[in-house]
């Protein structure tokens, strides 16, 4: 499975536009942000937004509701509790009536006291753990089993959080008529105001009491966050401010009091913790074409996250996503660009081959972000943007000899458009995309010409003079540009970077530039017949620049509680759903998914440098020693041998070294005197 690898995630919800007097409501269905369950259909968190003239005035330009669901464990014997969605995760607000967990709490609410906590762990996935390696939970709790007595009846456990043991307890999971509280672990913490509510539960299915090790199988685990959330009344985030806390009905609200949030383009505003909305970059706003805007939950956590489409179900006969109903399609809110769409016919329970799932998109003209340059195509495909090619006239074209990929049934990812001012000197490369980086060699002596060198992994690939500072320079002579070929694409510009100027100092060389683009050069094939998954591609057309796929050959059955790969990193899940029916149809979603990277998981060349450091002194120490050999035997002497054969004792009589220096010198003078005389 292809998972995309980056620094954040931005799941974002529908576009809408800047109109006074709109007023646009989003749930879950919509804004594929807000938590949501598919196998128990469980997300009620909802938006509503109310604009006058181009501001959310406070307080009800912003309102948010949210409503807690009752919720089975996935170990059922556990009975019900109450989750809720808020700020777009999942918390658990409170134990139903009648469950072990809720006998086993002092205080079984959290609304009650006007918090909530995350949901870490549910499931009923069959463990075996021993004596020598503990479960790992979340938050850095883990349960070891200390031992087990002869008949295997009792395990006596521990239950640890960061090293130190927090609690200790005795389960009986295999004796005779065992109870499902003989044979579950549970842990009870004060949470706030909230006292002994059960934060770890374990159902012990086993155990067995071997030899050398003991063992014992589970097959359930819950787990709650040990560090709650505030949801008191006037709590604030950010620009959101909780009005209403229902513990028996179980439901928040929050406005934007005394916050007002305007408008206007090429604005991030911070809404509430990590929901965001962002407006366009847009020039051309007017009534026709008002201002563009969207919601947007970020994350920069790691960890692997999906982005979903909206939800169908297997009763709908055909369904359909796009850039609004599916966040993981390519998407230019600036420019209004993205045309990926997937259409699905469901035959029964069936995506019937060739046409049960067909995917479009089609490339769109758009600017360079420096603008000068003119224009080129982009098109969305497989959900990242891509380079199709550079429309005719525009400065690049011209510098190409092959001027579109798609002539060629390739493509080109965008790895960097931008206007950004940056000035950068002859000691620092300019980094680019790809291990590539753009480096001054040199700057002549009145500043206008520039001698630069492209390198690729520290090997240089490429080198020009630049004359952006001249009189009268043209767009050219500012412009440094790097042609490939790409496959059967030749010479077609991959890199352009832009001067702005240069300046030539007594001891660095700076210049600043206002422009670059690249693109990858590594291309994707969309040759007629290619396969990615279950999906192959059927017409590529160069001019109109449109792709065409289906899934010929490849029939998908929608069963439940399936993880289907569509193509690359598009994928299809189907719920875990009990109760299906001609009235309660299979749900499904098309989604991507995304991998945000540790940065503690690339420390490898750490290990490998560090000795270098230590050879090194070694090396830099012969030279101080050998000029003594002065090409005769005399001075060829044990004196200098020993602090060679024996380099590494530094911590031996402070200062030993320096008697072979002095020696040495003597030896040198001596040499020197003996020839005057």
């Amino acid at each position: 499975m292809a998972v995309s690898a980056v620094d954040k995630v931005e799941i974002r919800g529908p576009v809408a536009d800047v109109v006074d007097g709109a007023v646009y409501t989003w749930g879950p269905q919509e804004f594929a942000a807000l938590y949501y369950d598919i196998d128990e259909d469980l997300g009620r968190e909802s938006l509503t937004v109310t604009i006058t003239g181009n501001a959310l005035d406070e307080p009800n330009g912003v309102v948010y509701m949210t409503e807690a669901q009752r919720n089975d464990f996935d170990f059922e014997g556990w009975g019900e509790y109450w989750t809720i969605g808020f700020l777009a995760d999942e918390y658990f607000a409170a134990y139903v009536e009648g469950g072990l967990l809720f006998d086993e709490s002092t205080d079984t609410n959290l609304m009650k006291d006007e918090q909530l906590s995350r949901v870490l762990m549910d499931d009923d996935e069959e463990r075996t753990f021993t004596t020598g390696t503990p479960l790992k939970l979340a938050e850095d709790y883990e349960l070891a089993i200390q031992a087990i007595d002869l008949d295997g009846n009792k395990v006596f456990v521990q239950l640890m959080k960061n090293g130190a043991v927090v609690d200790a307890a005795v389960v009986e999971p295999s004796k005779a008529g065992a109870t499902l509280k003989d044979k579950t672990y549970v842990y009870k913490k004060d949470l706030g105001d909230t006292e002994k509510i059960v934060i770890v539960a374990v159902h012990f299915k086993n155990a067995f009491r071997g030899a050398d090790t003991d063992l014992a199988t589970i097959d359930g685990i819950w787990q709650i966050s040990d560090a709650y959330k505030d949801v008191e009344e006037d709590t604030e985030y950010d620009k959101m401010t909780i009005q209403t806390v229902d513990a028996d009905a179980k439901t928040i609200m929050m406005n934007n009091e005394d916050n007002k949030i305007t408008l206007t383009k090429k604005r991030d505003v911070s809404l509430m913790e990590n929901i965001r909305i962002r407006t366009a970059d847009q020039d051309d706003i007017s009534p026709e074409n008002p201002l563009r805007f969207f919601f947007y939950k970020e994350i920069t956590e790691p960890g692997t996250y999906e982005i979903r489409g909206t939800f169908k179900d297997l009763g709908m006969g055909t369904v359909e996503w796009d850039v609004s109903s599916f966040a993981g399609f390519y998407y230019d809110i600036d420019d209004n660009l993205g045309t990926e769409k997937i259409t699905m016919t469901i035959t029964g329970n069936a995506l019937e081959e060739p046409n049960g799932v067909v995917y479009t998109t089609e490339a769109q003209n758009s600017k360079f972000d420096f603008d000068q340059w003119g224009q080129y195509w982009t098109i969305g495909f497989l959900a990242e943007e891509y380079f199709a090619a550079y429309d005719e006239g525009s400065h690049l074209f011209t510098e190409s000899t092959d001027a579109n990929l798609m002539k060629d049934e390739q493509l080109s990812r965008v790895l960097i458009d931008d206007d950004e001012e940056r000035t950068f000197a002859s000691g620092t490369p300019l980094k680019l995309a790809e291990d590539y980086e753009l480096a001054i060699q040199a700057i002549d002596l009145d500043g206008n010409k520039v001698f630069v060198q492209l390198m690729k992994n520290g090997a240089v690939v490429d080198a020009a003079v630049i004359e952006p500072s001249k009189a009268g320079a043209t767009l050219k002579d500012k412009t440094y540009i790097y042609k490939k070929d790409l496959g059967d694409t030749e010479k077609i510009v991959t890199i352009a970077v832009h001067f702005k100027n240069a300046f030539r100092g007594a001891e660095t060389d700076l210049a600043t530039v206002n422009g670059i683009w690249q693109i990858s050069d590594t291309y994707a094939d969309i040759e007629e017949d290619t396969e990615y998954d279950k999906m192959t591609i059927q017409t590529v057309d160069a001019d109109a620049k449109t792709i065409m796929m289906n899934n010929e050959d490849n029939k998908i059955t929608l069963t439940k509680k399936r993880d289907v790969s569509l193509m690359e990193n598009i994928r299809i899940k189907t719920a875990d759903q009990d109760d299906i029916s001609p009235e309660n149809p299979l749900r499904f979603y098309i989604y991507k998914e995304m991998t945000i990277e540790a940065e503690d998981e690339e420390p490898a060349p750490v290990p490998v440098a560090a000795p270098e450091p230590v050879v090194e002194p070694v090396v830099v120490e012969e030279p101080v020693v050998e000029p003594v050999v002065v090409e005769e035997p005399v001075v060829e002497e044990p004196v200098h041998e020993e602090p060679v054969e024996e380099p590494e004792e530094e911590n031996g009589i402070p200062g030993f070294e320096a008697v072979f220096a002095i020696t040495g010198l003597l030896a040198v003078s001596y040499l020197v005197l003996r020839k005057r005389e």
